[in-house]
């Protein structure tokens, strides 16, 4: 390593010879300033080189911890961390083994490990999450140069892609039906999730720090995405179930606890509990669905714009708030509706009438022209045996 200062210039820069390449820099004010640069470059180097040489025995769990740090590194939130970790240790480690080392995984291994996970009784999405943390582990370990390439380019996801699921909206009348199956605190938290359209978490993590009644909003603290963070003005409903859960409310920042004042984590038996006394199978997710559909179909008052839908979802994409707009019905049928006002006959029965009688005088051989082959030996038409005729 050589650091000298430039004639032409006169600035400092550095010369680094490093493993057969040679590395030049110039542009420093002072000695000092090239030297360190030098240093950290030198260091990087050596870095590079180790990581690329622990390639050749770098085992998956040891690749799984490197990259579980590196996700944490790079502000990954604590639930994908934590969903991360439960993939890689119940599936991904057991299948491959944790000695493994990274290189020798195949793409013949990820297939057989899509189809292990096919023979399951699991939804093909849950698969191909499955398969996209060990595509982003993979990535990861080309990244930092310790595998040459991904083997998940040669295969072939298609038969994992997700389903498209056309989920049925619940009636006003569903939805009423489920809350008066609760009751207590049980049907305010029902009722929470109905008037904010929060997510599951999100509603479990609220605090009353987060409720400001004379600002009439709350603070809704999402970590999913970027846009989660967001503040929800309260609706007339929203604010009367606030007020009664102040009657709930201990020693303790939680809106929703248990008795003893702890966070509540999970509420599965409350959903559960709604379909074994309605016959009704509703969740959390199927709450912020209704949230979203009533308000983007509006009133006679107000028509809110998607944007608008969007921004009280907490996401950052419209593709993604539509997804949520399945239930508008009676908009659908308004729209298709346009086509029966302008193009309506006065008198359509005449009209077929007419039409029919023409066509009986009319040749058949003109009216069935695109059928015969013997009239038109040069069109086989759009039968699909015409091809093997």
């Amino acid at each position: 390593m050589r650091i000298r200062k430039r004639k032409d210039t006169q600035k400092w820069g550095y010369e680094i010879s490093f493993r057969g390449k040679r590395f030049r820099k110039s542009g420093w004010k002072t000695r000092d300033d090239a030297q360190k640069a030098a240093e950290d470059v030198l260091s990087r180097l050596r870095r590079d080189i180790s990581m690329a040489d622990r390639g050749t025995t770098l085992s998956l769990i040891e690749a799984v911890n490197g990259f579980m740090k590196y996700s944490a590194r790079i502000g990954k939130s604590e639930n994908r961390l934590r969903g991360l970790y439960s993939n890689f240790r119940s599936f991904v480690l057991p299948f491959f083994t944790a000695e493994i080392r990274l290189k020798d995984i195949t793409h013949q291994d990820i297939e057989n490990f899509i189809d292990q996970q096919m023979k399951r009784n699991i939804s093909r999405t849950t698969i191909h999450h499955y398969v996209t943390d060990l595509n982003a582990l993979l990535n990861w370990a080309v990244k930092e140069e310790v595998i040459q390439s991904n083997p998940m380019v040669r295969v072939s996801r298609k038969r994992i892609r997700p389903e498209r699921v056309i989920k049925k909206g619940f009636t006003p009348e569903q939805i009423k039906t489920c809350e008066a199956a609760l009751e207590g605190e049980e049907r305010l938290f029902f009722r929470f999730l109905l008037f904010t359209g929060a997510r599951l978490t999100e509603a479990l993590s609220m605090s009353w720090d987060d409720v400001s009644y004379e600002g009439k909003e709350i603070i809704l603290r999402g970590t999913k995405t970027e846009g989660s963070l967001r503040k929800v003005s309260m609706s007339k409903g929203l604010s009367e179930t606030l007020k009664a859960l102040e009657t709930y409310r201990v020693d303790t920042p939680w809106i929703f606890h248990h008795p003893d004042g702890k966070k509540i984590l999970r509420r599965d038996k409350l959903f559960k509990k709604i379909t074994n006394r309605t016959g009704i199978k509703i969740t959390a997710k199927d709450l912020r669905d209704v949230f979203a559909s009533t308000i983007a179909m509006g009133s006679d008052k107000i028509r809110p714009d998607v944007q608008t839908v969007s921004d009280l979802l907490g996401h950052t994409n419209l593709t993604t708030t539509k997804k949520y707009l399945y239930s508008l019905k009676e908009n659908r049928r308004a729209a298709v509706s346009v086509l029966d006002d302008v193009f309506e006959s006065k008198n359509v029965t005449e009209n077929d009438t007419k039409n029919k009688k023409d066509s009986e005088e009319s040749p058949k051989s003109l009216n069935l022209w695109w059928r015969c082959r013997e009239l038109n030996p040069g069109h086989y038409g759009y039968e699909p045996y015409a091809l093997t005729i």
